[in-house]
């Protein structure tokens, strides 16, 4: 439930995307998202999961433009595009999200789609639901997972 008292860094990421409507991110020549391995979890096959990166703050992740990341672009991802095409494929290939990081790679690291709950209750406590494309499809997938997660069985 959105916001998170312990986070304040957090809760300003979810504000501000909601606010001005925009994503960060980093891409390389190929069109690929900047990654890194995760520093916290491992997949089922022992290996790090990847985190995918994206910042509220153009400052933030133009700050990463080096190292691994100096041959990547900066992009403005808009809010609705992040939602369908960012998180939604993340959860659903078990790739993380790495809130804001820094240039030393480090981050929250985070479910993708706990980070489209929060959206989703701050969007409402901030009464900015009509700016999101289809609410009630990501509310529904949203409560989909929690359904899942506290294993009671799908509603269709």
């Amino acid at each position: 439930m959105f916001p998170h008292p312990e986070d304040e860094e957090y809760n300003r990421f979810i504000r501000s995307i909601l606010k001005n409507q925009t994503v960060y991110a980093l891409y390389s020549d190929d069109d690929s998202p900047a990654e890194c391995p995760s520093a916290e979890y491992d997949g089922d096959d022992g290996e790090p999961v990847p985190v995918v990166c994206a910042w509220h703050d153009r400052r933030a992740a133009e700050a990463c433009l080096a190292e691994e990341w100096a041959d990547y672009r900066l992009d403005i991802i808009p809010l609705n595009h992040f939602l369908h095409e960012w998180l939604i494929p993340m959860d659903q290939n078990e790739i993380l999200l790495g809130v804001d990081f820094d240039a030393e790679l480090c981050g929250l690291e985070i479910e993708p789609v706990e980070v489209l709950a929060d959206l989703l209750d701050a969007a409402a406590q901030m009464n900015l639901t009509d700016e999101i494309e289809d609410y009630g499809h990501l509310m529904n997938y949203r409560l989909e997972w929690e359904r899942m997660m506290a294993g009671q069985s799908r509603l269709n």
